[in-house]
């Protein structure tokens, strides 16, 4: 205690003759808030009693307050200018101000498993290459002759596949995405019925086909959209051909509840179909005949057919493990009257069976009473070939044409004889179509006008039955009719894509507003699908070889990834401005709500950007306030005791400590998000003008009790209280930098910096502005006034407040005649 006593008890900060008498009323009621050194001097002399230790620690930090003020007050002018100096440097940081809109990158915990799932294609790509580095160190060791005993990684691919898969690396998905969500045009109904899953079927397909018009070409969701990587394929002289097919067979990733029925099957594609003309059908009979798209293609049975043909390597089995199976012709249809649902669908409907018996029961009904329906033509133009891939196909295993010799008209067609005729016409078919003309032989006539009636009214019937539902009784039996799916059924437990085993689509991601009964859906109130983009590198390498048969008017000189980026997100703006313009919309309740990756960072940007009518606003109207509070009118002016200049002084050092606050985080790399420039600004400006009013109210007091080191004194009454809760304050903030999430991250870090500056320009910097301040009050000059001087009575109230200080009044802790301090009683009780 004794060497406590002699470091912190007694020291010049405390002399007596530096207080006035108002000073020893403050001091009577709060001892240890004015002075802790005075207080431990009553504890020893017996007179009082209290905490020593917490009354050490105080008188501690306020002896260096009073250091500090003290050293502030002699130079001020200095202070002011090398801190301004040093704030201004630090200012400098804004012109690397990075604003973060990236959703992944603001709110994806660093570390977490989305995080890993998000990188870890990056992460076999950096293994990749690693792998390949060491191979090529450890093979230029051994042609050297140097042999070291490290491990070398062994890549899964053989080096030639090195650039393939790099390309397919980083074609990975980019986080990007389009959602669409189908909401009840009436609340209270039930989205689990044909017109409502039809409805989604019908945007998905708009979606498909939306597009915009950029350099030169238009871009649809095909064409921006993810898609899995094609497999492999082994060396040979069709691998080149399948790959192309592959890629244009491939569908886009997208998550919808339509993917529990066939009808899903329509948005994916291929568009434009693919038509490998007759002679393919003819070689490869699992082919479905004519426009080849998901709707009518089973993969497993086409790659069962031609791996019998041709070595195709691990294609059988990947499509195998993955699931794709019969794709979607094994599954239930929406609406079993579409013309295109599969006879392979569990609801199949046998329309022309069906049509059969309608006539027959048409034809029975009086003729005024009977239901006439609209012929459709047959096309039976041949289909010409797309591409150059398909007319590799074409060649190699199409029919060629023989056409007959053209005899000599001298000669007569009855001069050959009978041997050479029969090999002539087995094999001299004019057409490939008289091979399939041979196949329908077998069939009557009246088959074959029946399968041509069907053809011709089937679409127009399956019309007619939709309408007239009523009706199906009077011709149809109960087995006979169309039967419709039990769609909660269907969807309980969620939906599955092309890819049944890997492409899972839970209830909650694709269905809203759900209600069960027994653990099956019984009605649900929204639907919504999600479209997953590609990334710019992803779109880039896919036309970045000149593809005449797809964009034949794109310039790839001039083709790179911030062309890819553009069309990207221009082609998302304009589709959510396309739904929120949709024509569902326009009714009192809006059924198609657009959302997209690149809208809602248009939205982030927006908010994240400053506000600087906001701020100015706010600011100016803290300006007032300040100034206002410590106003003090004297006549025709600001009085001599006001504090307006010092108030608008404090508001503005503490604008600028958080400006350089944000231009040193900036330099530290932190980035900015819409926290920061909506949130912060507000924040710290309330915290650091609460410290300057704390300053100002006790300036006001000490300027009157105090003799001289006035901003010592100052600092050493208020000072504690500032830096207590100012260094609170950034421990908080600061302990939020531990939280995972980057956005608050991010400001918990700038909001700890831009504390941490204002601490010391409320500590430091206004002070020195105080001291500054204080000259002018000594020389009885007014505020915001400086060359007027104050009146008589506000001069005289000054010189008699100062006759009180050098006056010999008794002053607290002042020498008695028997030599011993004097110290002001305890308060009356």
């Amino acid at each position: 205690m004794d060497i406590l006593d002699k470091w912190l008890v007694g020291k010049k900060s405390s002399d007596s003759a530096l207080y006035s008498e108002k000073w020893q009323q403050e001091f009577t009621s709060r001892p240890t808030w004015c002075d802790a050194d005075m207080a431990l001097q009553q504890i020893n002399q017996g007179i009082a009693t209290g905490n020593r230790l917490a009354l050490y620690l105080r008188s501690f930090f306020q002896s260096l307050l009073f250091t500090l003020g003290s050293f502030v007050q002699n130079w001020a002018w200095s202070i002011v200018i090398i801190g301004l100096s040093v704030y201004f440097i630090c200012a400098l940081g804004l012109q690397y101000v990075h604003i973060e809109t990236d959703l992944i990158k603001l709110w994806v915990s660093q570390g977490g498993r989305l995080d890993e799932e998000l990188h870890f294609l990056q992460r076999v790509q950096q293994n990749y290459k690693y792998s390949v580095v060491r191979e090529k160190r450890l093979a230029d060791l051994e042609k050297s002759g140097i042999h070291e005993s490290f491990v070398s990684i062994k890549p899964m691919n053989n080096r030639k596949d090195e650039e393939n898969l790099d390309a397919s690396l980083d074609n990975a998905f980019d986080s990007r995405f389009q959602v669409v969500i189908q909401t009840l045009a009436t609340k209270g109904t039930n989205a689990l019925t044909k017109e409502s899953l039809l409805k989604h079927v019908q945007i998905i397909e708009e979606i498909a086909n939306f597009q915009v018009e950029m350099y030169g070409e238009n871009w649809t969701l095909a064409d921006i959209c993810f898609k899995p990587p094609s497999p492999k394929l082994s060396n040979g002289p069709l691998a080149g051909v399948m790959s192309k097919l592959l890629n244009r067979l491939i569908p886009c990733i997208w998550i919808t509840p339509i993917d529990c029925f066939w009808e899903g099957s329509k948005p994916l594609g291929p568009s434009p179909p693919l038509n490998l003309g007759p002679d393919i059908h003819a070689f490869i009979t699992s082919l479905p005949k004519g426009n080849i798209t998901w709707k009518n293609l089973d993969p497993l049975s086409v790659l069962k057919e031609v791996s019998t043909l041709f070595d195709l390597g691990t294609i059988f089995n990947f499509f195998e493990r993955a699931g794709i199976g019969a794709a979607y012709l094994d599954r239930w249809c929406i609406d079993p009257l579409d013309p295109e649902c599969p006879d392979t669908a569990p609801n199949a409907f046998d329309h022309c069976l069906a049509f059969k018996k309608f006539q027959a029961w048409n034809m029975e009904m009086p003729k005024n009473k009977q239901i006439k329906l609209e012929a459709e033509t047959i096309s039976t133009d041949r289909p010409k070939l797309q591409d150059d891939a398909l007319q590799i196909f074409e060649n190699i295993f199409g029919k060629k044409r023989r056409k007959r010799e053209i005899v000599s008209s001298t000669i007569k067609p009855n001069s050959k004889n009978h041997t050479e005729d029969e090999s002539s016409d087995y094999y001299a078919y004019d057409d490939d179509n008289d091979y399939s003309a041979n196949q329908n032989a077998t069939k009557t006539k009246e088959e074959l006008a029946e399968e041509e009636q069907c053809l011709r009214y089937g679409k127009s019937f399956l019309k007619w039955l939709n309408k007239n539902e009523h009706r199906w009784t009077e011709f149809l039996t109960l087995d006979e009719m169309p039967e419709y799916p039990d769609y909660g059924k269907v969807m309980t437990g969620g939906c599955r894509g092309f890819a049944r085993n890997t492409m899972v689509w839970p209830e909650d991601l694709i269905i809203g507003g759900i209600k069960r009964q027994n653990h099956k859906l019984i009605s649900a109130e929204a639907f919504q699908s999600i479209f997953l983009v590609a990334s710019d590198n992803d779109v880039f390498s896919r036309y970045k070889v000149q593809k005449p048969d797809l964009k034949p008017n794109l310039n790839v000189d001039l083709w790179n990834p911030y062309y890819a980026s553009q069309i990207i997100s221009a082609w998302q703006r304009n589709f959510t401005q396309h739904i929120y313009e949709h024509r569902w919309n326009r009714g009192m309740n809006r059924q198609i709500h657009p959302l997209s990756s690149t809208s809602l960072e248009d939205m982030l940007k927006e908010f994240s950007q400053f506000k600087f009518l906001v701020i100015f606003v706010g600011y100016f109207l803290m300006f007032v306030y300040a100034g206002w509070s410590q106003l003090n009118w004297d006549g025709w002016w600001f009085a001599v005791n006001s504090s307006v200049g010092l108030s608008i002084l404090g508001v503005f050092l503490v604008t600028y400590a958080s400006i350089s606050g944000l231009g040193a985080s900036s330099y530290m790399g932190i980035h900015c998000n819409a926290a920061t420039t909506q949130i912060v600004p507000f924040l710290t400006l309330g915290l650091g003008v609460d410290d300057m009013f704390l300053l100002l109210h006790n300036y006001k007091d000490v300027d009157h009790t105090v003799k001289n080191n006035e901003i010592g004194i100052l600092m050493k009454e208020s000072g504690m209280s500032v830096v207590i809760t100012s260094i609170n304050n950034i421990i908080a903030f600061m302990a939020g930098t531990l939280l995972p999430i980057p956005a608050l991250k991010s400001f918990c870090s700038q909001t700890a910096i831009l504390l941490t500056f204002n601490m010391i320009a409320i500590m430091v910097i206004y002070p020195a502005m105080i001291a500054l301040d204080l000259r002018r009050r000594r020389a009885s000059r007014r505020d915001l006034g400086c060359c007027c001087m104050g009146n008589s009575v506000s001069a005289k109230k000054l010189r008699v407040e100062s006759l009180e200080l050098n006056m010999g009044k008794q002053i607290v802790g002042s020498l008695s005649a028997t030599g011993h301090n004097v110290y002001p009683g305890p308060p009356p009780s």
